[in-house]
Formats: C-alpha cells, sequence, structure tokens
C-alpha cells in the first residue's frame, strides 16, 4: 500500500476523525479529501460514497483502522479520517 494518505495528512491544516464528524464536514463543504481505512465496515464506506458522490471531495482507501487512528494523533483506530479545507 502506497503511504500517499500520510503526506496528504501531513500537509492538511485540520483533521477530521469519525464517520459522524467527516459527514458533517462533506455536507458543509469544509472537508476536501476523506481517508477510509482498509479495514472498516462496508456501511461506512457506502455512507461515504454516498456523501461524496456529488461533491468536490477526493475519497481514499487507506491502511487499517489502527494505523490510521495512529496517523491521525488518536490513541485508538480510525475508522475514517476527514481533511480540513484551509
Amino acid at each position: 500500500m502506497t503511504e500517499d494518505y500520510r503526506s496528504l495528512m501531513d500537509n492538511s491544516p485540520k483533521k477530521f476523525v469519525g464517520l459522524k464528524q467527516v459527514l458533517r464536514g462533506v455536507t458543509d463543504g469544509t472537508i476536501w479529501c476523506v481517508i477510509v481505512s482498509s479495514d472498516c465496515e462496508e456501511f461506512i464506506r457506502r455512507a461515504l460514497a454516498e456523501a461524496v458522490a456529488d461533491r468536490d471531495v477526493l475519497l481514499k482507501s487507506g491502511p487499517t483502522m489502527a494505523e490510521l487512528g495512529k496517523a491521525a494523533a488518536i490513541d485508538v483506530g480510525a475508522a475514517v479520517v476527514g481533511l480540513g479545507r484551509e
């Protein structure tokens, strides 16, 4: 798996962690990229795919939930991380 999600996260000024926060950010236009963990539940993938379908938001596959949580600087796994616009 490529590590390009890492550079996206490192260069983003704001991160949103968790499905509710990410869906809210996608809806209100504050998120430009969504990174989904490789081992998240299918309903999360579907919800995010529907949310970004008609919006200018990049949807990327990421590492496992544990690795994504660590990359987001939290102590638990993360199914999804959204990267905020400046």
